[in-house]
């Protein structure tokens, strides 16, 4: 038998990585060792369920992790290097892609876009593309975001709109689908009044410290794991896997469109 080349370092699926789906980030990690080994690497045995701010995920000892499309594209490709796509089971989305819903509260007002511009916006990251950038070429988000409510994450930026500290929220589509699945209370007290354009998907990124044979080596095992991934485990995450698209669908964020 070949002998397996030890990876050490850092593993985490923290865009997605709530304690009520932790079994099922598992999952899909083991899956990805697996087919790690075949490709002759001896991976971290299991993730890393810490929440991490973006300059952790950066460092020369992650082995793997997930990030937003647009800040990963502008800011951090050069020392994240780009394995996959995360590739959402959204019913009507492209593979490899994914958009944001815009929700009020039940007793909202609002009913449309118009009026959002004077409303108290929660949002996860000024940083994100599905919380904050998606939104820019329908409204004037600076004064927004100036005033809002940052919540440090998507299902505390639902919190805030259906406990009446915001106004309006986007929510990654692929978060609000688990939410809704997982912790259907907090779901209930919103509604959904528009969705954004398709975007490409956050990415699945190692450290640029990797040699070029072990990243294609991480790549396939992405690639593969997650295509092997247990019916239960696809079916309840709402998650087909991953897909290759390579980097230049994510120049869009280069854009600002």
């Amino acid at each position: 038998m070949t002998q397996l080349k030890t990876i050490n370092g850092l593993a985490m699926m923290p865009l997605y990585d709530w304690p009520e789906l932790h079994h099922l980030t598992d999952a899909a990690w083991d899956c990805i060792r697996r087919a790690a080994r075949d490709e002759g690497l001896d991976l971290p045995v299991g993730l890393d369920h810490r929440p991490q701010r973006v300059s952790a995920w950066m460092n020369d000892g992650v082995v793997f992790s997930q990030l937003c499309g647009s800040p990963w594209y502008r800011s951090h490709r050069h020392h994240a290097r780009y394995l996959a796509t995360s590739n959402f089971d959204l019913t009507d989305n492209l593979h490899g892609h994914y958009y944001s819903k815009i929700i009020v509260a039940n007793d909202s007002p609002l009913h449309a876009l118009d009026g959002l511009e004077q409303a108290t916006f929660a949002f996860n990251d000024p940083d994100s593309q599905s919380g904050v950038h998606c939104l820019r070429p329908l409204l004037d988000i600076e004064p927004s975001l100036n005033r809002g409510v940052e919540s440090g994450g998507h299902r505390f930026s639902i919190e805030a709109v259906a406990d009446g500290r915001a106004d309006f929220a986007a929510i990654d589509a692929f978060s609000f689908l688990l939410a809704e699945r997982f912790i259907p209370t907090l779901t209930a007290g919103v509604r959904v009044i528009a969705q954004t354009a398709p975007r490409p998907a956050p990415v699945l990124i190692t450290s640029a410290s990797f040699d070029d044979e072990t990243i294609s080596a991480l790549r396939r095992s992405v690639l593969i794991g997650l295509s092997q991934l247990p019916a239960e485990i696809s079916a309840a995450f709402a998650f087909r896997g991953a897909v290759d698209l390579g980097e230049a669908p994510y120049a869009v964020f280069d854009l600002g469109v």
